[in-house]
């Protein structure tokens, strides 16, 4: 919830992301390649998806895609990235480095591992009810689907 994200962080960021903290595990003891890309969270009721976001897309730092839901061809052409329905949104980061250092360093970090790892994935999904979401983990030995309630 938001109270918890603002104790950890010291942001809510305006309840516009779901916010997983998770441990991974590796088994035996055997070195496992961890990668936040290796997360995906699901909505149930619709079908979408998205995958984890940096620190420093957290804080809006750098350009990014804007997805449009209608098209507007007017001026556009097949090649047009806009008649696809996508404009480059400029970055509008109001974070210094050392906020986006801080909260990287609570994320889930790349690395190869052989003991728990703990750290907080950002998904660009606006609050939904747990019951919603499916947390998706693809390692290289398998697939594992955690169902909130």
């Amino acid at each position: 919830d938001a109270v918890a994200l603002k104790q950890a962080t010291g942001s809510d960021f305006n309840n516009a992301y779901t916010v997983i903290e998770v441990t991974v595990t590796p088994k035996g003891g055997k070195p496992l390649e961890l990668q936040p890309d290796d997360f995906l969270l699901r909505i149930n009721s619709d079908s979408e998806s998205s995958g984890p976001m940096g620190a420093s897309q957290v804080y809006g730092a750098g350009s990014s895609l804007v997805l449009h839901s209608g098209r507007q061809t007017i001026g556009t052409t097949l090649s047009d990235p806009g008649y696809n329905g996508l404009t480059v949104a400029p970055g509008s980061s109001s974070a210094s480095a050392d906020e986006v250092k801080a909260l990287q360093s609570r994320m889930l970090p790349a690395k190869t591992t052989s003991s728990p790892v703990t750290g907080l994935l950002f998904f660009p999904i606006a609050k939904k009810k747990p019951g919603d979401l499916d947390l998706v983990y693809s390692s290289p030995t398998g697939k594992l689907h955690i169902a909130f309630r």
